[in-house]
């Protein structure tokens, strides 16, 4: 999958292939935190296009403003591009949206062996989905036609549409389709995560899912997934995870045990690393998410602790199925993913690695070349820049 990002924040235009883990790093306010938040742009608008832009821009956890405040240099004559790029076989789609104060466009772009195939709908925001481009030839007896109203594609045929032409528009829809179905399984794990609560109550669970109410009353129904949070939680820490139902009420709480000295305590009492953990797991582990958006998975995370989330991420992301786009502060973590590139654990092409810098006032996302013994192009240039210098106040102090 490739992301481009035009006029977004501090990303003037940039291009970023994303692998099965995606890892971006560097200092901070370089615009790591940018990718995350375009992703999530892209799935509220494709959700509901039928609110003002600053909508867009709200995702539960957070709110950065209006369209004035999101676009880049606050210049309010340029659009917010996002596009997505998918192959499929000898086939390949862009497909893309446009962000104006007011207005916008769809657009999509697909190459097939049958040919290329192009439609671009304009739009004014608040877009109640109500306007439709035909993208094959007008309806008529025996010839089917897909109607596209800039999200998704449905074909319309008649009694008299020849079968055959109509499982080919089929299929072409469902092709159409295939960013929007990417798009809409898109998740995120907010910085602020956790549980603070020894005990719940059921709550009503929205689709975005963000308050720790809601994923507690989620979790407490999903004794399988439960399951896979304390085999993953046991490889990190050496901890399982359990819901644990008061009898005879409703009530519950989410604990975990050591499984050195066999004692258990409520997650709230148990150190917020294993903590927010859980929430962590619950999320990429929810069935209705493929790719999972995280700043900072290792915040609070020892380091032995970090290299054991790296290979948890490597083994959800093979097993599960799961895709991740992370940003990180950590070195250690980067190692942990690196060093298990190196014993053949993690395909180099399964790790992108990108180290966001600030040329003026624009990001500049630099793919970092991942061999198969585990090293990256440049080296850890980042992260080694603050130690080569206390190095040198040191060996100066020194001499």
């Amino acid at each position: 999958m490739k992301l481009t990002i035009k006029n977004f924040r501090s990303i003037r235009g940039q291009v970023v292939d994303l692998a099965p883990i995606t890892v971006v790093y560097g200092p901070n306010a370089t615009g790591k935190s940018s990718l995350l938040y375009a992703m999530l742009t892209f799935k509220n608008v494709i959700l509901n296009p039928n609110q003002n832009p600053a909508g867009f821009f709200s995702y539960n956890f957070a709110s950065i403003g209006g369209f004035d405040a999101v676009v880049f240099d606050h210049n309010t004559k340029n659009e917010i591009g996002l596009d997505i790029e998918l192959h499929q076989g000898e086939s390949s789609i862009v497909y893309g949206v446009s962000i104006g104060e007011s207005k916008g466009a769809f657009r999509f772009d697909a190459r097939l062996p049958a040919g290329p195939y192009e439609q671009e709908l304009q739009v004014t925001f608040p877009y109640p989905m109500n306007q439709r481009a035909i993208v094959s030839l007008a309806a008529q007896p025996g010839v089917p036609a897909l109607h596209w109203n800039g999200v998704t594609s449905q074909v319309q045929s008649n009694p008299q549409s020849d079968p055959a032409a109509v499982a080919d528009l089929n299929r072409f829809a469902s092709f159409l389709n295939m960013p929007i179905e990417l798009l809409r399984r898109v998740d995120v794990v907010p910085l602020k995560r956790g549980f603070s609560r020894s005990q719940y109550s059921p709550v009503g669970v929205t689709p975005l899912m963000t308050s720790e109410d809601e994923v507690a009353t989620w979790l407490s129904v999903q004794k399988y997934v439960v399951s896979k949070i304390s085999f993953y939680l046991e490889q990190i820490f050496n901890h399982d995870f359990r819901v644990n139902v008061k009898p005879g009420t409703a009530i519950f709480s989410l604990d975990s045990t050591d499984r050195r000295t066999g004692i258990s305590a409520e997650l709230v009492n148990d150190g917020f690393g294993i903590n927010q953990m859980v929430y962590f797991l619950a999320r990429c582990l929810n069935p209705d998410s493929e790719w999972v958006c995280v700043e900072e998975p290792e915040i609070h995370l020892h380091p032995s602790a970090v290299r054991g989330l790296a290979k948890a991420l490597t083994r959800i992301s093979r097993d599960e199925g799961k895709k991740f786009v992370i940003s990180t502060h950590s070195e250690g973590f980067l190692l942990a993913l690196l060093a298990l590139v190196a014993k053949g654990e993690l395909k180099p092409d399964d790790l992108a690695c990108y180290l966001v810098r600030k040329d003026h006032k624009m990001s500049v996302f630099d793919r970092q070349e991942v061999t198969a013994k585990g090293q990256v192009s440049g080296g850890l240039a980042s992260f080694m820049e603050a130690e080569l210098e206390d190095v040198r106040a040191f060996l100066a102090a020194d001499k």
